[in-house]
């Protein structure tokens, strides 16, 4: 069982020493009713401006009847977290703050029971919107909330299980001891990994999925009921060498019982000698690299019948990452094999700062009936929404 560890999202930099205005974006004319930003976006598509001064938004979740909910974590320290639900009017949203004083929320999903789950650190909850005031009812708790990576992200899979993030508490497990393997990736209760939490005759089974994962962030199931991952992958190299385009971040199908290399091996072969001697090809290779240092944080499948058909089942990924190649939006086709193209296509671009608008880090995305796509960026503290045209 995952152990129960102290929440220490202070120890980490405040988002506040990165933020900038939303209003600081210059729009004109006019996106599916919203208005439109310059980005670069791919042909077919504008960028519309939602909603700005949102805080520190992670979360989205487009609601059915048109609202969309944004987990404001508001702060790296305890309690200073919101719930807030946006309410579409005339060229915008209405924004209400449903419940406050939240633990670090990040992830956003709608369950199988059709509720409302949100992480915190630490623990996940269902959220009874059907109440005056909202009522957080804790589904799975005693996660581990320190280290490097204490956020809660998850899916919920086909099977109606919830798989969850536990990130690694360092970058490369460099505290661990010289020459031998990573203890946290070895253990039985496993960090670096990803855990099924499954409600079966009243209790929950608990189980270690995938391991050797740094940090998934961005989670996926695809249509055939494959699990995917987008790998924010060591800082440094071997060698604790710094690098702007070294080591590669990674896209995973995460099948149960493999061990996907962190700390070992970056890139597809370069084992860490660090550890000892020792090869990559033990280990489960990535699908296809990212660029290094892009930091996807918010993936999801394109699908429904609103989604453009050239579009329609590719995977959109939302990179986040302040370095040159981060900062946009990419996405792969998959063939009818199910295999993923060989290099992914840009979406949306051209989000470093200039006159028309602010560095852009988006952070989540999810897709809504319409084929709409709603985009935070926790930087700029605004929801984005891209739309087809």
């Amino acid at each position: 069982m995952i152990r129960r560890l102290a929440l220490l999202c202070a120890l980490l930099v405040a988002p506040a020493a990165h933020a900038a205005k939303g209003d600081a974006y210059v729009t004109k004319g006019e996106c599916a009713g919203l208005p439109a930003v310059s980005l670069k976006v791919a042909k077919g598509f504008c960028v519309g401006l939602a909603a700005t001064k949102l805080g520190f938004p992670r979360g989205v979740l487009p609601l059915a009847d048109g609202r969309v909910l944004v987990a404001d974590l508001g702060r790296w320290d305890a309690g200073a977290g919101r719930l807030l639900m946006l309410t579409p009017r005339p060229g915008g949203f209405d924004v209400k703050p449903i419940l406050t004083k939240l633990d670090c929320p990040h992830g956003l999903q709608t369950g199988p029971d059709g509720a409302v789950y949100i992480g915190e650190a630490s623990r996940i909850s269902r959220v009874r919107l059907d109440r005056s005031p909202p009522v957080l009812e804790p589904v799975v708790i005693n996660l581990p909330a320190t280290g490097r990576h204490p956020l809660t992200q998850f899916v919920f899979g086909p099977d109606g299980a919830i798989y969850v993030n536990i990130g690694s508490t360092s970058d490369h497990c460099e505290d661990g001891p010289p020459g031998k393997p990573c203890p946290e990736a070895e253990r039985p209760d496993a960090g670096s990994a990803i855990w099924r939490y499954k409600l079966e005759n009243g209790r929950w089974t608990v189980k270690l999925f995938a391991r050797g994962l740094r940090n998934s962030m961005a989670l996926a199931f695809g249509p055939d009921g494959t699990l995917w991952q987008g790998e924010n992958s060591r800082d440094v190299l071997p060698g604790n060498i710094v690098s702007d385009t070294r080591p590669a971040d990674e896209l995973n199908r995460v099948r149960a019982g493999q061990h996907y290399g962190w700390p070992y091996c970056t890139g597809l072969d370069t084992f860490d000698p660090a550890f000892g001697s020792g090869d990559c090809s033990r280990y489960a290779k990535p699908e296809r690299l990212l660029p290094a240092h892009s930091a996807p944080l918010g993936m999801t499948f394109y699908d429904g019948p609103g989604a453009p058909a050239a579009w329609r089942g590719s995977l959109v990924v939302a990179l986040h990452g302040y370095r040159k190649l981060g900062h946009r939006i990419v996405a792969w086709r998959f063939d009818k094999s199910g295999q993923p193209a060989r290099n992914f296509e840009v979406l949306v671009d051209g989000w470093q700062a200039n006159a028309s608008h602010p560095m852009g880090a988006p952070t989540d995305i999810k897709a809504d009936s319409r084929g709409r796509l709603w985009v935070t960026e926790d930087r700029n503290g605004t929801l984005l929404m891209v739309s087809p045209n």
